[in-house]
């Protein structure tokens, strides 16, 4: 076979692949009544296929027809993608009623910036339904995933999310895991989730830092079943009532974040839960009832932040339940608000090997230290009438001092002995 006739066969079978994809895209083409889908395919059984289309920027007005019947075709469609579509910026309210049947939806890479109120209502055996990477879309409005009666998986990754508004899932009841990772979330409003009572998974942050700056009383208000919540790396002070009325939680994992300060009442409300993990958060101002009505709360782990004060009036309320509370690696000051603790010893609590204040403490472990030597027992009068507080520091320095030169003493004594002896018998 010559070159020639290598290149003529090659020509032909491509026209002929070209014309057999035109044919069959023509003959599975969507109703030619839904004119908004015309660049779409319906080829595959059960599926309305808009991905790469150039042309679609919104959702036929109705999937009904008085003088046609579309019912054998809407009440067939089970899965329905709208991927890699730069021309779809609006979901409308009720875009998708008629499909009763669809289970799996996707808008993913899209032009979307904005879901209107009950976007996805009617839709009866919704099981997954997939949001993603729409670099436009930064806000949950109020309604935008509402009565969606069953669907289980709702996911989220990866858009431009920044607030998630009141009510955003409001009547949408049966959601088992709800992703919202990798988005710049910066605001959760009050009653944001309300409504998702079943949600068991609830992934908020995975990168190592969460950008969150705000969250509201009752954010998370109405999870019912959630026992687990993982909100490490956010950059917020936790607010009253801000994980209020979980009824079910158990762990809270908010570590390795940028709290700086617990307000009262933060956990009221979560009389179940047992684990907090508030590590290395970078904490230095607990309010006095912030852990009020943590009654059943068993570890609450605090290494590494910036606690000054081991104040009675916060922590002895939960020694009705706790095991542990880790205030290790904390700058904690052996003042006086140790006393309480000093009367006890409880091995419940870990503190850091040594005190960082007052002035002439820093040589201490909080551990050894006995109630006598705290500063309000370490009065002096000296010669100007003024009160001053013993440097027991200092003390122990001269001690060793006195100490090592006793011992050095005594061991040049037993040299000078010895050698009395040798001489004396030599």
């Amino acid at each position: 076979m010559t070159q020639y006739q290598i290149l003529f066969f090659i020509l032909l079978t491509s026209n002929y692949i070209v014309r057999l994809q035109s044919d069959q895209r023509n003959t599975n083409n969507c109703p030619h009544l839904f004119k908004t889908l015309s660049d779409c395919t319906c080829a595959r059984p059960n599926t309305i296929d808009c991905s790469y289309s150039t042309t679609i920027s919104h959702l036929p007005r109705s999937w009904y027809s008085t003088t046609h019947n579309l019912t054998e075709f809407t009440q067939s469609i089970l899965r329905f993608d709208l991927v890699y579509t730069p021309s779809i910026s609006l979901i409308k309210t009720d875009d998708f009623q008629g499909l009763q049947n669809l289970r799996y939806l996707s808008i993913v890479n899209t032009g979307l910036n904005r879901i209107q109120p009950h976007a996805f209502r009617h839709l009866p055996y919704l099981y997954e339904l997939r949001i993603e990477e729409n670099q436009n879309l930064t806000e949950l409005n109020p309604f935008s995933f509402s009565d969606i009666e069953y669907i289980r998986r709702i996911s989220l990754i990866s858009n431009s999310i920044r607030v998630i508004h009141t009510e955003a899932f409001r009547y949408t009841h049966f959601v088992d895991i709800l992703d919202l990772s990798n988005n710049p979330l910066e605001v959760i409003h009050s009653y944001a989730f309300f409504g998702l009572k079943s949600v068991g998974t609830l992934i908020l942050c995975s990168l190592p830092t969460c950008p969150i700056k705000q969250i509201d009383a009752f954010a998370f208000f109405g999870f019912h079943t959630c026992d687990t919540i993982l909100l490490t790396g956010i950059h917020t002070s936790l607010r009253s009532l801000s994980f209020s009325h979980m009824t079910s939680i158990r762990l809270v994992n908010l570590s390795h974040g940028e709290i700086s300060r617990i307000h009262s009442f933060a956990f009221q409300g979560c009389e179940h839960i047992s684990e907090i993990d508030l590590s290395s958060s970078l904490i230095s101002n607990i309010d006095t009832n912030a852990f009020d009505q943590t009654n059943n709360i068993s570890l609450l782990n605090l290494n590494g932040n910036l606690i000054r004060l081991f104040e009675k009036s916060i922590f002895q309320r939960l020694m009705n339940s706790i095991k542990q509370i880790n205030l290790d690696n904390n700058p904690i000051q052996c003042d006086c608000t140790l006393e309480w603790y000093l009367e006890q010893r409880s091995p419940r609590f870990k503190l850091p090997d040594v005190c960082t204040g007052p002035i002439g403490y820093e040589c201490l472990s909080p551990n050894e230290l006995q109630q006598s030597q705290l500063p309000c027992y370490q009065i002096n009068d000296d010669n100007n009438n003024q009160t001053t507080t013993k440097n027991l520091c200092e003390k122990r320095v001269k001690g060793i001092i006195v100490a090592e030169s006793s011992a050095y003493l005594y061991s040049l004594n037993t040299f000078l002995f010895i050698l009395i002896i040798i001489m004396f018998y030599v």
